[in-house]
Order: structure tokens, then C-alpha cells, then sequence
């Protein structure tokens, strides 16, 4: 009689492609099932491992290799072995195939590290709502959000995945819409995921939420405690909690029965996971969505390029609110040639670099608005007090010794700081190169302007809001809070402040250097710069007084700022498009970037270069390749890099090509990039 073991296929946490096999006795086999997670040996110590399917082998004898046993279930409470679903593993392999990233890499991303380290203290949820108790003073919906509010209820009804583009005006209502339709779909049953682009944005989405769902909402983001992280999801897989609130990692929340999932601000790059897993949240949403047969909402004032082309090809319905609710009005937005500005100072004898950052405009609006009570945001698209510094003998410019970066000051500390790997030195007294002690402060960041603001308005309340004074979600949630509750007169700050928030009593927002993006060496420049513009610019007149915009730019005349000032997605959009045909860049393409990293600079070279004999072998007319060339910033952490861009028509092609290169052990490969710096 054959001897037949009980075996388990595992993916392990490990950058190692394809599954583990491994035998499990009779007692244990009746505890394990797909969605359980096991403790196996892998090479010389006990890992865990997440189940993805069972069988048996009749001969072990005449297997060439020897399967090792399981050591255990890792989670062994009968009600705590089961921790994804069949659809869970499908989403997880589609992943694994469309990324080619190793199975067991997926589900490292997907599930939360706490979970594993300590179950001990978790602590009992609170009792969710009941469904009857949903309620809170609803606002009148205007037409247009009851007419998109019913084609997104109606997809959730029928239980057939469908896909929306929300594509609303700034404080059109697009939340509004959100919520009702995930309360539509918690009354039928089902579960609803609302995934936002910032830590920033979550405590005010939560908040709206927690209004009509009261305890059965859960918030899931990096800023969250071990604990904290730890216990939500057990209460999500656990359905004590059905309504979850995100940033990009509450993707994977382990929800059953989706009925809605909704990204707001779709088209915001921190949606892309830039390191591991190189996940674009957004786009793994509408797949999931799809496994569930659930509907999913892309909301967005500016929607990405490539999401509005194809709503327009049929891809997603699109839903528009062009109005804001209670007629009111957009704000005025006004642009200011500072070219101008700096030849007229230059004739009175009053130019100064300092002072030119805030036009005599600018300053005129700021006072205008404090004596009138109502609160100011100005944006400023970059870090610290100056850019740089330059020694005004010989031109030096201090850089990183790790980076190919020149160093920004910060005044407030002193300090000459990296912002790719943090590296830090103190202000020189005099020019490390020739000595002199000439150096000059040139750019600025929100420490200047804080400084000029300050000086130009005394009285005035002037806080800043960037990632150096507001470094966790809770400091965030301080600042915006004493702001919406008129604690502050004027908030500097940098793209935190640039979306989704509400502030009633803002009448006036001031784009400090509306250009300062627009020269990126990256393809999405352009359309990034568009969408900040518009964003900050929506936070102004929100309330029941009007709103003013200034935008001060180098470059008035380019149709970047014209679009943005105009508020005209579809005159940006009608241009950029051209652009992206021309160039065969995305939504004409599928692209993907592979870089090279090394210490050496000649070894990351010739590893491009090999890579660059393994493409022109494949060379087909199914992709094209441009490089290798060193990046944009060609130095990182003391790690040299040189880029190859990767172009295809078709998702599978680009895929076939991926697999390639992974196969011959190249692993650096960002699919859909979001930046090709």
C-alpha cells in the first residue's frame, strides 16, 4: 500500500520566487486551510508562512528532493486560523504576476509585521452600530451629486464590479457622495474601503465618517501604533468593523464582501509605494474591486491624464460636478509676473532676493484678509529657509557628502540638511573651498517665507505646517485643528496643505512660486505642477465669504499656469495629451524603469550596460528602451544610479519582458513609476 503525507504549499516572506512545499502530520492537516499562516523551517531557522493551498502526495519515496515538515500553526485559536480569503489570494497572485514580484513578497506588504510579533492584549472591539443608528444632519445634495450618488448606488446594488470617475470641482462635494453611497452599502451588507492619498487628510475623512457610522469605523495608516494597527485589523477580519479609512497600505484591509471602495484624490502620487512592493494603490484598487464584483469611485478635481483618458475610451463612467453646492463660487485667481516685480524694485532701489518671494500683491493681500478676520494659506513647494548656499567668490554650493544634492539651511536649527538620507552639518562660517566668508542664501522654503510673513505682519498669528515641524500624524492633526478652529491667521506650508482640506473661514490662498515644479526632468512635470496649483488654489472661498488666489511665477504666459488659473482641467488636459502622443509616453504606453545601485559608480554603469545587451537581444517591435543614462540625481545614500526607461504598448508585453530581467537576477524594476527621477 502506497504511503500517502499530507503536504501544504507555502509562500514564505522571502525574495524568492515560486512556492514551498511542506509535509504536515494528520492532526495538524485538520487545522490548516488556505488563509492559515504556518511556522516552517527555511534554511536555518523557523519562519512563517501563509498557506496557499493543501494536498497530498501518494510516494514520497519517489520525490528527488526531501519535503520538510511544518513546525506549526502560527495562530492555532480555532477562530483566528482562516486570515485571507480565496478572493484575498487571488488579488494577492494577480499582484505577484502583473508587478512579477514573489508571492511571499506580496503578502509581507499586505499584512501588518505586528501581527505576527504579539497577538497577547488585544482587546475586545467596541460593539458596531447598528445599522438603524446611521444618521447625522445631512445637507441638501444638489442634482448633480443625486443623479452620480444613484448610478453608484445602483452599481452596488446589482453586485457587478463597476468603475466611476468622480471628476468634481474643488469643494464640489465629492465626499458627500462617498459617504452616502457607502452608507447605501453597509444597508445592503457589505463592506466599504475609503482610501485617501495623505496621513494628513485621514482625521478629517474619519471624522466625516464617524459622524454617520459611528464605532464601525476603522482608520488604517503607517502614523498608527503597533497596538493600534494591530488591533483594527483584527477587528476588520473579524467584521466588528465594516467601514475602513485609509492611506495607500489600508489597500489590503481584510474586508470581505466589498461592496464600494473609493480612492479620493486618485491621482496623487503618494498612492505609489516606492520601495519593496512597488504598488500603485489606486490602480490595485480597481483589481480588487473586480475580484468582488464591487463598484469603485476615483474621485479627483484634477484627475491623472491617464485616469480621464479612459473614462473617455469607456473604461470608467464619468460623473461631473462642476458646481459647488449653495452657489458658491470659485475663487478668483490672479497671476503675478514676478519678472515684472523684480524690474520694478530694481528702478525704486528696493530689489532684494528676499523680498521679491513676497510681491508687494502678496502683501497687500495678506493684510487685507487678516483685518478682515478671515485666514490665509500661502503655499511653498519646498523645505527650510534657502535652497542653498553660495560662496560669492568661487561659486561653491555645498553638497551632501552622500547625495548628489546641494544641502538646504534651516535657519531655525542651524543646520545644512539632506532631504534624501538626512545628512547634516552645521552652518559654515566661511566658504569650505576658498574661505571666504561671503555666502549667500539663495532660494527660499517655508522657514523664509514664515520669517518675511511674520515681519510683514506682527500681529498676525503665522504658524507653518511641514514635514519638520509636523512629523507624525498627530502633530499634523494639532496644527490643521487649531487652524479650522481660527487659532491661526496664516498657514505656510508645503503640498500638505495643497488637498482635500476644508477651511471654511480661508479666503485667501497665495502660491508663493507657482513654476518652482515645472522643470522637473520627469515626464508628469507638467501635470503635477497643474494639479497643486488647482488643489491649494480650491482651498480658498470654500465658506460663505468669496476667495482669492495669487500665483507669483517667472512664467505667466505658459499653459500650465494659464490652465491652472483659468481652472480648466479639460484646456491643460487637451494640451497635454498632444504631448504625451507625441512622445509615446503613458496613457500611450505602459512603461516601467529599471535602476542600477551600487557604491561603485563604473559597476552600476556596467550593470546597465549588460542589462542594456540583454534588451537589444529581446529587441522586438513589441518595446522600446531608452539608456542606460545616469539619473536625474545621480547619487543617493552614497549609491551611484543609472536608469533604463522601459516602453510598451501592452501591459503583457512589457510583463513578458519584466520576467526576462527578473530571470537573469535584475531586481531594481519600478512598474508604472510615478516619477522617473
Amino acid at each position: 500500500m502506497d504511503t500517502i503525507i499530507k503536504i501544504i504549499e507555502v509562500a514564505i516572506p522571502r525574495p524568492i520566487d515560486g512556492l514551498l512545499t511542506y509535509s504536515v502530520t494528520d492532526e495538524l492537516a485538520e487545522k490548516i486551510q488556505i488563509g492559515s499562516i504556518v511556522e516552517v523551517p527555511f534554511r536555518s531557522k523557523n519562519i512563517y508562512g501563509f498557506v496557499t493551498k493543501t494536498g497530498e502526495i501518494k510516494d514520497p519515496a519517489s520525490l528527488k528532493y526531501k519535503i520538510k515538515p511544518a513546525t506549526g500553526l502560527l495562530l492555532d485559536s480555532e477562530n483566528d486560523r482562516i486570515l485571507f480569503s480565496e478572493k484575498d489570494l487571488k488579488f494577492f497572485s494577480w499582484i505577484s504576476e502583473y508587478y512579477q514580484i514573489p508571492l511571499g513578497e506580496v503578502f509581507y506588504s499586505a499584512f501588518p509585521k505586528a501581527l505576527f510579533s504579539q497577538k497577547k492584549g488585544r482587546t475586545a472591539a467596541k460593539k458596531a452600530a447598528a445599522k438603524e443608528s446611521l444618521s447625522a444632519p445631512k445637507i441638501q445634495l444638489t442634482d448633480e451629486q443625486t443623479s452620480a450618488l444613484q448610478k453608484i448606488t445602483n452599481s452596488i446594488s446589482s453586485d457587478l464590479y463597476r468603475s466611476f470617475l468622480l471628476y468634481g470641482v474643488t469643494g464640489s462635494g465629492k465626499t458627500e457622495v462617498y459617504i452616502r453611497s457607502a452608507e447605501h452599502a453597509v444597508a445592503m451588507g457589505k463592506t466599504v474601503l475609503i482610501l485617501v492619498p495623505e496621513i494628513a487628510l485621514t482625521p478629517q475623512l474619519r471624522i466625516r465618517f464617524e459622524e454617520r457610522f459611528h464605532d464601525n469605523v476603522a482608520v488604517l495608516h503607517s502614523g498608527l501604533s503597533e497596538k493600534a494597527r494591530r488591533e483594527y485589523w483584527w477587528d476588520i477580519l473579524n467584521g466588528k468593523k465594516t467601514v475602513v479609512v485609509g492611506a495607500r497600505s489600508a489597500l489590503f484591509a481584510p474586508l470581505k464582501n466589498i461592496g464600494l471602495i473609493v480612492v479620493d484624490e486618485e491621482h496623487e502620487p503618494t498612492y505609489k509605494q516606492e520601495d519593496r512592493l512597488r504598488y500603485n494603490a489606486r490602480d490595485l484598487a480597481l483589481v480588487r474591486a473586480g475580484i468582488h464584483s464591487a463598484a469603485v469611485v476615483l474621485g479627483s478635481a484634477t484627475p491623472s491624464i491617464e485616469t480621464y483618458y479612459s473614462a473617455l475610451k469607456g473604461k470608467h463612467e464619468l460623473l461631473e460636478l462642476k458646481t459647488r453646492p449653495l452657489h458658491i463660487a470659485m475663487p478668483t485667481i490672479e497671476v503675478i509676473d514676478l519678472k515684472k516685480e523684480i524690474e520694478a524694485e530694481k528702478k525704486l532701489d528696493k530689489y532684494s532676493t528676499k523680498k521679491i518671494f513676497l510681491s508687494n500683491k502678496m502683501i497687500e493681500k495678506l493684510n487685507l484678509t487678516f483685518e478682515q478676520k478671515h485666514q490665509s494659506i500661502l503655499f511653498v513647494n519646498r523645505k527650510g529657509f534657502s535652497n542653498f548656499i553660495l560662496c560669492k567668490d568661487c561659486g561653491h554650493v555645498p553638497e551632501c557628502l552622500n547625495c548628489s544634492v546641494s544641502l538646504t539651511y534651516y535657519q531655525k536649527s542651524g543646520q545644512l540638511k539632506c532631504h534624501y538620507c538626512d545628512f547634516q552639518h552645521a552652518l559654515f562660517d566661511a566658504c569650505p573651498k576658498c574661505s571666504c566668508l561671503d555666502l549667500l542664501f539663495m532660494g527660499m522654503g517655508t522657514e523664509l517665507i514664515e520669517e518675511q510673513v511674520k515681519k510683514h505682519l506682527p500681529n498676525a498669528r503665522v504658524e507653518r505646517l511641514d514635514a519638520d515641524v509636523a512629523n507624525s500624524a498627530k502633530k499634523i492633526e494639532a496644527i490643521l485643528t487649531r487652524f479650522r478652529n481660527g487659532e491661526i491667521d496664516i498657514l505656510v506650508g508645503t503640498q500638505m496643505l495643497a488637498k482635500g482640506h476644508d477651511f471654511p473661514n480661508v479666503t485667501f490662498v497665495g502660491v508663493v512660486l507657482a513654476d518652482s515644479s515645472l522643470h522637473f526632468p520627469d515626464f508628469r512635470a507638467n501635470e503635477r505642477t497643474f494639479q497643486l496649483l488647482t488643489q491649494v488654489a480650491g482651498r480658498a472661498g470654500r465658506g460663505e465669504h468669496p476667495g482669492t488666489v495669487l500665483f507669483q511665477t517667472f512664467v505667466p504666459e505658459h499653459y500650465v499656469i494659464q490652465a491652472a488659473s483659468e481652472q480648466s482641467f479639460l484646456k491643460f488636459y487637451n494640451e497635454e495629451i498632444e504631448h504625451r502622443e507625441i512622445f509615446g509616453y503613458p496613457p500611450f504606453s505602459k512603461i516601467a524603469q529599471i535602476e542600477f545601485r551600487h557604491l561603485n559608480e563604473p559597476q552600476a554603469k556596467r550593470e546597465a550596460e549588460t542589462a542594456k545587451k540583454l534588451l537589444e537581444h529581446l529587441q522586438t517591435t513589441d518595446f522600446q528602451f531608452l539608456g542606460p543614462s545616469a539619473a536625474s540625481i545621480a547619487k543617493v545614500a552614497n549609491k551611484f544610479r543609472y536608469h533604463i526607461l522601459l516602453k510598451a504598448e501592452k501591459s503583457s508585453s512589457l510583463n513578458s519582458v519584466i520576467k526576462t530581467l527578473r530571470k537573469n537576477g535584475i531586481r531594481w524594476i519600478d512598474v508604472d513609476p510615478v516619477s522617473t527621477l
